[in-house]
């Protein structure tokens, strides 16, 4: 059933047109090193303990380089829970790298919880590579 239309309304002024720009490239990250965890711990283990070092050194010699730190949880336990973990095990590892000798002001972080998981199946190898801080890299 259609009814009889009403007045039109007030029309506003019309805007000026977008300007024609071209799109924003997109970030190219390269994986640098992983940080491993233990389960439900953030503090680096002793066999990673390394990689700080590594990684300033690689930064000092690339000095138009970038850091991208990402944290990452397996799939036990809530998301409530995972989320601050992978933060915890995010700062551990900028800290590391800052008490290292990377500047601040060249580290950029993201945390991703349970979002991101590499693999499917919840076995314990596979939990294990999930709860990890990748380190990456990209030109300034």
């Amino acid at each position: 059933m259609t009814g009889v239309q009403g007045p039109a309304g007030i029309t506003g002024a019309t805007g000026a047109a977008a300007p024609n720009l071209a799109p924003l490239p997109a970030v190219r990250w390269t994986s640098l090193k992983d940080f491993m965890f233990d389960f439900d711990r953030s503090d680096i283990r002793y066999s990673e303990s390394k990689k700080p070092a590594e990684i300033a050194t690689y930064m000092s010699q690339n000095p138009s380089v970038r850091l991208g730190i990402d944290g990452y949880t397996d799939s036990r336990g809530t998301a409530q829970y995972n989320l601050p973990l992978s933060q915890r095990r995010v700062a551990t590892v900028r800290d590391a790298l800052i008490q290292a000798g990377v500047p601040a002001d060249r580290i950029e972080t993201g945390t991703f919880g349970t979002d991101r998981l590499m693999c499917n199946p919840a076995t314990e190898q596979c939990q294990q590579r999930e709860g990890r801080v990748e380190v990456l890299v990209r030109a300034n």
